[in-house]
């Protein structure tokens, strides 16, 4: 058995990566997650279940080369005073330490990289540490075959470095939805049709677009409420865009809330214009209370198993509003159909997401050296 670090800035749950750890925990590995962020809420929980957690926050700024080098010199004595003999590192703050302190450990390490194109369209890929990251890296794990084939083509990466697996999950960590609290959602947004969306409120996620699909089915004479989960740097935009189109009354914003899979299982339609995704948890999230998605073609995962009018919608991305409005319109009223809908995603998120079914790819990572 071997002595497995995950490495992250992770500060609240991160579902997929607790899956792996506990996992490799039951499987008799030595588990520990080293965080660069306080870890408020992931450490308890990774703590319950038997995974050694920790952080490591220099004091002063945290950003800058000083702040860099001092994480770089903790992952390195943290690696050779724990023994560590695997190393996963999780998003681009970790990525970069682990890049170069990989170099002075005997760990393998694995860089866990979970965003496609984020870097060419906010503009941070022609910055050093990304660069440095992903010159010096020797192993990398994508989530999804559109980031493997981006990085390569687009990042000129070479392909012996990048093996694409799935996101795994023990979706037991969700626990199930509540049914009293579905229909209290579902009485405080009653409706002739209920839309729901989970998401970072930022450009490329492009919440705004869901606004407009509502403004198109009241148009149609529909009787149409929205709630929008989660926060973010349009959150005013949004707000002011509400009350031009006078949808008080019909779009909701209540923020992050702990109980998403109320929320989703009090909805008949996810809605997710998004063009920022690598493999999308919140679609996934939808899955498990089987709630049809509108999603947009050509976007992380989703050609790969949302299959349009089996197991979901999926639009052009250039004709979001139009298309999804559409869909709505003339499949509101079928219930068998978004029933059945609903249950063939769910069967394919388990089957291609499940953590029973992708630990077997990383076993194969965990005894080669």
């Amino acid at each position: 058995m071997a002595r497995i670090l995950f490495y992250s800035p992770f500060n609240q749950r991160s579902r997929d990566t607790e899956s792996l750890m506990i996992a490799f925990h039951n499987q008799g590995h030595q588990v520990i997650s080293l965080t660069q962020q306080e870890g408020f809420v992931i450490n308890d929980f990774l703590r319950s279940k038997g995974v050694a957690a920790y952080s490591y926050i220099p004091t002063g700024k945290r950003s800058g080369w000083w702040y860099y080098l001092r994480l770089l010199f903790f992952f390195i004595r943290f690696c050779w005073k724990q023994n560590i003999q695997i190393v996963y590192s999780h998003l681009e703050p970790a990525n970069f330490v682990a890049s170069i302190g990989q170099y002075f450990i005997r760990a393998k390490t694995f860089l866990c990289r979970h965003h496609i194109d984020e870097g060419q369209l906010y503009r941070f890929d022609q910055d050093l540490y990304y660069k440095i990251t992903y010159c010096l890296a020797r192993h990398i794990i994508v989530v999804s075959d559109h980031a493997r084939k981006y990085m390569i083509e687009k990042e000129r990466i070479p392909s012996r470095k990048i093996v694409h697996i799935n996101l795994a999950y023990d979706f037991s960590l969700y626990g199930s939805p509540d049914a009293k609290m579905i229909e209290q959602i579902k009485n405080e947004y009653q409706a002739q049709i209920r839309l729901v969306s989970a998401c970072r409120l930022t450009a490329y996620k492009r919440p705004d677009l869901i606004i407009e699909v509502v403004k198109e089915l009241v148009g149609c004479g529909l009787d149409v409420k929205l709630v929008m989960l989660g926060k973010g740097e349009m959150e005013q935009e949004l707000v002011q865009r509400i009350n031009e189109l006078d949808l008080q009354q019909r779009v909701f914003m209540p923020g992050y809330v702990s109980n998403v899979l109320d929320y989703l299982g009090a909805a008949d339609f996810f809605l997710h214009p998004s063009i920022l995704d690598s493999s999308c948890v919140a679609v996934k999230e939808a899955a498990l209370v089987s709630l049809p998605v509108i999603v947009c073609e050509g976007v992380g995962d989703f050609d790969d198993y949302v299959r349009h009018m089996k197991n979901g919608f999926v639009v052009n991305r250039d004709a979001y509003v139009t298309e999804a409005t559409e869909i709505i319109l003339q499949n509101f009223h079928n219930k068998n159909l978004l029933r059945n809908i609903g249950k063939n995603l769910n069967h394919e998120v388990l089957r291609l997401f499940s953590v029973g079914n992708i630990i077997g790819q990383y076993d194969a990572l965990n005894t080669t050296r």
